[in-house]
């Protein structure tokens, strides 16, 4: 339980400053009375940095990427706060942008939809809104915070990158500087090129990953138990080559599955 609730802590700092502000808010409202005096001490001083904080590089660099890439852009959040804080910045630099997030009814999905393609140039979705939405019109993805899942991921990228997009499609991960999405990041780009690979193969990927264990519980343990960025340096190096490894393995199924099924055998 203890170590689900710092995973989620965790995402949610690598996502927005002020979801984890109310997360540490409402742990300190439901279970206060299990919190012990020293940790209290340290959440409360976390939330009072929060509370001080008025830009920050992420959201800097997301209005420098906005103005600079003309065309239509997406940009994915994980959590409503974040979406929020988002929407802030952006209506602070009057930019025009269309929300999009699961708990809109079906007709204000559409209109929004609809507003993306014709009127504005910005969709600000959460994970679950884009499901099932046709919007190839769109090729640049801005993935404001990074899922743990590198299947969730590529979920993402298949909003914009299936049958009908005519156009390259271009994909923007922002991630604090030796932050766990960082370290993800390096694996997935810098080890096996998963932003190169055609959709649903990482799914096969880590279907050879020697693992019962799921991603995103594999990164934080590694996070929790690791001494340093010498020591995490070291650990996900040893990740990033097991992942290698199971890209190894796939290829060389595929390469034999095209060799037993290459041609068209008759009854």
């Amino acid at each position: 339980m203890l170590f689900r609730s710092l995973k989620v802590l965790q995402q949610e700092a690598g996502s927005c400053h002020l979801t984890l502000r109310d997360s540490l808010k409402r742990l300190l409202d439901k279970r206060k009375a299990d919190i012990k005096r020293e940790a209290m001490a340290e959440i409360v001083k976390i939330i009072d940095l929060v509370e001080q904080v008025d830009n920050t590089e992420k959201g800097i660099r997301l209005i420098k990427l906005i103005k600079m890439k003309d065309g239509k852009k997406i940009i994915f959040a994980n959590y409503i706060k974040t979406q929020d804080y988002i929407s802030s910045i952006l209506n602070h630099q009057g930019i025009p942008f269309t929300l999009f997030n699961g708990s809109m009814t079906n007709s204000e999905k559409v209109k929004s939809i609809n507003r993306f393609r014709e009127d504005v140039d910005i969709l600000l979705s959460t994970e679950s809104g884009g499901e099932g939405q046709n919007i190839q019109f769109c090729n640049t993805m801005i993935n404001y915070d990074l899922p743990w899942n590198p299947m969730r991921i590529e979920q993402r990228i298949g909003r914009i990158h299936r049958i009908g997009q005519t156009r390259d499609v271009f994909i923007f991960n922002l991630a604090m500087k030796n932050s766990v999405e960082d370290y993800i990041l390096k694996i997935l780009d810098s080890k096996i090129n998963m932003f190169e690979l055609v959709i649903g193969e990482i799914d096969s990927i880590l279907g050879n990953f020697d693992s019962e264990s799921d991603f995103s519980d594999i990164v934080m343990g590694i996070w929790a138990r690791s001494d340093g960025l010498s020591e995490l340096d070291k650990e996900f190096d040893i990740l990033g080559e097991k992942m290698i490894d199971a890209k190894k393995e796939y290829i060389e199924t595929c390469k034999l599955d095209q060799a037993l099924f290459s041609e068209d055998y008759e009854v």
